[in-house]
């Protein structure tokens, strides 16, 4: 699917500000191993499609009636932006390693701690998880970085992404006691809490707080159709088209219902999130919706 010149300019004002807030932070004098590593830090960042913080900056400007020109690298919500992108680094980074999901490739090249080592994946990752917490405590108003910490937080904490992870690695073992429902929470835990606290965050640094009810299924929904479309492509891509591994994994969608039924509930999963969508009327949220069901990679 053919990204639109206005989802790259998201993209571009994503990364030049990530790019920017790193040359900051890493500017003091180090030693030569720091050196080293500030150039794994740097490469941990940079492949992302960037969906996540494309959702928050966009769920904002169409609630906030701001235009895009007039965003500034260093405002709120591009430090929300960031920290985003911060978390999913990190999180790929280490669901990356041998002792995780052992992936060798991501985005066609070499995954951290393949490219390195696997001491200076998990001391990236562990960075990555702390700097959101500096960017978010920067935001103006203190009761937003409040909530925004909060947000965050709970889409890591034992009751999201760590959850996931520790039943993640019980079902490679367990396989036969993995049902739908199970893995449906699964998903929700893994990729719809972040994806929650992308959209959820737009709304509140748009104080436009009316719509968060609105949209209360629309990330869960998102999040899980993400998903099925990642088991789906894990079966039927290449990576020349995904630019990671792929393999039929036991554990997902298409094993416990098969490519069609996968195949249907995806179809059924987007056609629900463009439902609350109209409410906004917003094209470029439409997009975003049509583009997790259509993408390659």
């Amino acid at each position: 699917m053919k990204l639109p010149k206005w989802y790259n300019e998201y993209k571009n004002l994503i990364e030049s500000s990530i790019d920017k807030y790193l040359d900051t932070y890493l500017s003091l004098p180090s030693s030569e191993p720091l050196e080293q590593f500030k150039e794994v830090i740097k490469y941990s960042c940079k492949w992302w499609k960037k969906l996540r913080s494309i959702l928050a900056l966009e769920f904002y400007i169409t609630l906030s009636w701001r235009e895009f020109s007039s965003i500034k690298t260093d405002e709120d919500i591009m430090k929300f932006c960031i920290a985003l992108e911060m978390i999913h680094a990190f999180s790929l980074v280490h669901d990356d390693m041998p002792c995780m999901d052992n992936d060798e490739l991501r985005r066609w090249e070499l995954t951290v701690w393949k490219k390195y080592s696997q001491y200076e994946a998990i001391l990236v990752g562990d960075m990555l998880n702390t700097l959101w917490f500096e960017l978010i405590a920067d935001i103006k108003s203190p009761y937003v970085s409040q909530e925004l910490s909060k947000l965050i937080s709970h889409a890591i904490w034992f009751y999201g992404m760590v959850w996931w992870q520790v039943e993640d690695m019980y079902f490679e073992e367990n396989i036969s006691k993995l049902t739908e429902n199970i893995l449906t929470q699964l998903h929700n835990k893994k990729t719809g809490k972040l994806i929650e606290a992308s959209i959820l965050g737009g709304i509140i640094l748009s104080w436009e707080r009316a719509n968060i009810d609105i949209f209360k299924d629309f990330w869960k929904k998102l999040g899980l159709a993400f998903q099925v479309k990642d088991d789906l492509l894990d079966v039927e891509g290449t990576q020349e088209e995904t630019w990671k591994s792929v393999g039929w994994e036991e554990k997902w969608f298409v094993y416990l219902t098969g490519l069609d039924k996968s195949r249907t509930l995806l179809h059924n999963i987007i056609s629900d999130c463009r439902s609350i969508s109209r409410h906004l009327g917003a094209d470029k949220i439409d997009f975003l919706v049509d583009y997790v069901e259509q993408r390659s990679k």
